[in-house]
């Protein structure tokens, strides 16, 4: 916005040097971008004035805000205008009133359109305007003063009366910069009762322009939609001084006086009789009504404010207000469209008050605990367990491709997006673990010798009832994840190592687990194990390798509501009595399962069998073929007591022969 220092000087009195000007400027949020100096002394600023300001994009509204500011008198200019005895009439009607809820009309008579005077051609020189004829010239300069565009148009060739409507399909205006452009339904227009002739609040007709040849005018002043304005100029490509003021919001309570003003302006420099009184059509009411205290002012800017400050402060804006023990209730004027909460007049005192003059030092800042839930706690507590495991957490996108969709075991139907971010990708994903993968290449295309991932997220179908979206945990691990150094072990991704992590997992959340052998499209055959939804094993190998994966991929993904329905053991207090081992070796068929071992043992309910595990399986020498030896490390101990061998070698004797009789194995060497 280019403000010329002479033209301020006629709303309000003021002496500061050129440095101390734009000092103010910009403490008053308008930094200067430029200074123009002309040669009768006037210095033109160039000011950059923010969106929310729209009352500033005037000189009146730049000298209104600097009284404000320095608590100075502002002029108020004087126009006379002496009206005819004819009474103003004529045909407006308004047909889209949210776009358009108030229009005023003046008309003016027997005008002389001529030649613009020497001051008003240089006034529009500094703001970067040509002179056009003096009817024009003085709209244009009524725009610069007080930021309210108003039209002008050439009543003889208007045909009938003036609508306010929504254009029609395929309706064409040749525009005033002599292109012509056609509208659709949600274009308003100005149009007379044939045809348009202007864009509302964007830019005029050709036809209906002010020529020199014009005798009978009206002068429009209305107030219109920015949001309508805004998406029509864009539409068009036009942005002209009218658009960029009506699409940021004018001041809608001053149409009467606007065009009084610009009526008594042509009256003077044109001549011509004023009909008496306005057309006016439409009206706009608004109850802008804000209530705070000085004291939340304060809390808010940390420092103490003065009420006087603020009431007086805010009276020079030009607000209204009453005050009842410390609060309050404050009217903005009609020009300040951006005042609506308590929080906007905390930041025009801080503003007015001077930044500087307020503590720099920044408020405590006080992070709010989120609500806790189980299911909040059960995600830390993975990742933390996980994390404290040397697995690093992967954050992936959702989507994934119908090829890879198809390892992903059948859970219902494949959401599809409308839209997809990425062709190849139009699914959300079944699978957690399908997205994971992409993570794993990722790393190992990267230089990485091994890498060991989990990722917590969402994975999504649809089945009869409607789409279904679950919460899955996917662990991976592939390659040598840690490297053998003097204080640590090499950690190379298998499926023991991974098997022992979902354990340690579902053991910290009570989950009891027991896996059988399954087969599921993610995992390759054989190498799969099952647990109620949970899933374990070798990753497929044709998966792997569209994901360009080179080694084997051990993997696992658990629906987190199996973690949130473990029951974790209470406390017991520490046994006392010492503990008795035993190690036997038994042989057993090949095709015996240790799970099944597990079970007879366990199904044997002896009372001070502690625990036991398999400690070695042997086949080779000395064991005949079909057949494989399993060392099993048995611990015994009592709480009440301390125990005697006898009835730790009968509970081994009733153990072995339980397991004689259920898959014919045989001791060692007996």
């Amino acid at each position: 916005m280019k403000i010329s220092l002479q033209w301020l000087k006629e709303y309000i009195d003021f002496s500061l040097s050129l440095k101390e000007l734009e000092e103010i400027f910009s403490q008053m949020g308008f930094p200067v971008e430029e200074v123009e100096e002309f040669e009768d002394g006037d210095l033109v600023f160039d000011l950059e004035i923010t969106p929310n300001r729209p009352d500033c994009l005037s000189h009146y509204g730049v000298a209104r805000e600097l009284a404000t500011f320095l608590n100075l008198e502002l002029k108020e200019p004087k126009f006379d205008l002496e009206e005819d005895r004819e009474i103003a009439e004529y045909d407006i009607e308004i047909e889209a009133p949210e776009l358009c809820p108030k229009y005023v009309a003046r008309i003016i008579k027997d005008i002389n359109v001529k030649d613009s005077p020497q001051w008003l051609k240089e006034k529009l020189v500094k703001v970067g305007l040509q002179s056009i004829n003096i009817v024009v010239d003085l709209s244009n300069y009524l725009l610069y003063a007080f930021g309210h565009p108003t039209h002008v148009f050439d009543m003889d060739r208007l045909k009938g009366g003036l609508r306010i409507r929504r254009a029609r399909q395929g309706e064409k205006l040749l525009c005033l910069d002599e292109e012509e452009r056609e509208f659709s339904k949600d274009d308003l227009v100005i149009a007379d009762l044939e045809k348009p002739v202007a864009i509302a609040g964007v830019i005029g007709g050709e036809d209906t322009g002010v020529i020199f040849a014009t005798k009978n005018v009206l002068i429009e002043s209305a107030y219109f939609n920015p949001e309508s304005i805004r998406r029509t100029a864009r539409k068009f490509g036009i942005s002209t001084d009218a658009s960029y003021r009506f699409e940021r919001g004018t001041d809608p309570l001053i149409l009467e006086k606007i065009s009084d003003i610009l009526a008594s302006l042509i009256q003077k420099y044109a001549g011509g009789r004023v009909l008496k009184g306005r057309v006016v059509r439409g009206d706009f009411r608004e109850d802008r009504r804000i209530n705070v205290s000085v004291d939340f002012v304060s809390e808010r800017l940390g420092e103490k404010v003065p009420q006087d400050f603020v009431v007086s402060k805010l009276q020079r804006m030009g607000c209204s207000l009453s005050i009842q023990n410390g609060r309050l209730e404050i009217t903005p004027p009609s020009w300040r469209r951006d005042l609506e909460i308590p929080e906007d007049i905390v930041e025009e005192i801080a503003r007015l008050y001077g930044y500087s003059n307020l503590p720099s030092e920044l408020p405590p800042v006080v992070f709010p605990q989120g609500l806790r839930t189980p299911v909040r706690d059960t995600r830390w507590k993975i990742r933390e367990m996980l994390s404290n495991m040397g697995y690093f957490e992967a954050m992936t996108y959702i989507f994934t491709s119908e090829e890879k969709d198809k390892y992903s075991g059948g859970n219902g139907e494949p959401i599809r997006l409308t839209n997809p971010l990425n062709k190849e990708e139009p699914l959300l994903r079944r699978s957690v673990l399908l997205t994971l993968l992409d993570s794993i290449s990722l790393n190992l295309r990267m230089g990485n010798s091994g890498v060991a991932l989990f990722e917590l997220g969402k994975s999504y179908w649809e089945n009869k009832e409607g789409p279904v979206e679950e919460e899955r945990l996917a662990i991976a691990e592939t390659g040598v994840v840690q490297e053998r150094t003097w204080n640590t072990h090499e950690w190379r991704g298998s499926f023991y190592s991974l098997k022992g992590t979902v354990e340690a997992l579902f053991a910290q959340f009570g989950v009891k687990s027991r896996f059988s052998e399954a087969e599921h499209p993610l995992f390759e055959k054989g190498y799969c194990l099952k647990m109620e939804d949970a899933w374990l094993g070798v990753v497929n190998r044709e998966l792997t390798k569209k994901c360009e994966i080179p080694g084997w991929v051990f993997a696992a993904e658990i629906p987190v509501k199996m973690f949130l329905r473990g029951k974790r053991e209470s406390f017991r207090d520490v046994i006392k009595h010492p503990y008795v081992k035993r190690d036997i070796s038994l042989l057993f068929p090949e095709g015996v399962k240790f799970s099944k071992i597990e079970e007879a043992i366990k199904a044997t309910g002896i009372s001070i069998l502690h625990c036991f595990s398999l400690l070695d399986i042997y086949t080779g020498k000395g064991i005949k073929e079909g057949e494989k030896s399993l060392t099993l490390s048995l611990i015994f101990r009592a709480e009440d007591r301390t125990l005697r061998s006898e009835e730790v070698e009968q509970a081994v004797d009733e153990i072995v022969r339980n397991l004689e009789e259920k898959f014919g194995a045989k001791r060692r060497g007996v």
